[in-house]
């Protein structure tokens, strides 16, 4: 029996030269139509147009803790526009009179980085100020985790 399935083995690898030259394209269009109908997993941090746009503060979480933005944190936002320029506003509340106060309002520059992170320069009046985040969208939830040493922490912005 074994001898059967050798011989058996054999003539499938017995061709003649003009069989071989056909076999060679057909294998060629096997599998350049396997390679086009092959894909990657859908990364949802995404390419170069996730980040554009206004996004508006939602929650910070420290130590896996989700903290919702307050009414005065909630009116901070990062707008990236086109040309790698965003605009930003940061607002805090006096801690005396419980008003929110505009503090911060200008732009910076922002470039993407590999393996979903994010450069931001903050840099102000010709200071370089540069911090790299982690980016995640999910939905119109855009997530950054920055980590300054000690420890990560997280901003959560939703798309406006």
């Amino acid at each position: 029996m074994s001898f059967y399935v050798i011989s058996k083995m054999q003539k499938r690898f017995d061709s003649s030269p003009n069989q071989i030259k056909m076999k060679k394209p057909i294998l060629l269009l096997i599998l350049a139509i396997g390679c086009t109908f092959t894909s990657c997993k859908q990364d949802d941090s995404g390419g170069d147009g996730d980040l554009l746009g206004t996004w508006l503060l939602t929650a910070y979480v420290v130590n896996e803790v989700e903290e919702p933005a307050d009414e005065c944190q909630s009116m901070n936002i990062m707008r990236f526009n086109d040309g790698n320029i965003f605009d930003y506003e940061f607002h805090t509340t006096d801690s005396a009179s419980g008003d929110c106060i505009e503090g911060i309002h200008d732009s910076g520059t922002w470039s993407y980085l590999f393996d979903g992170k994010v450069q931001l320069d903050y840099g102000t009046e010709g200071r370089s100020d540069v911090t790299v985040a982690k980016y995640k969208i999910s939905g119109d939830v855009l997530t950054l985790t920055f980590d300054e040493g000690n420890g990560e922490y997280h901003e959560k912005y939703k798309k406006e």
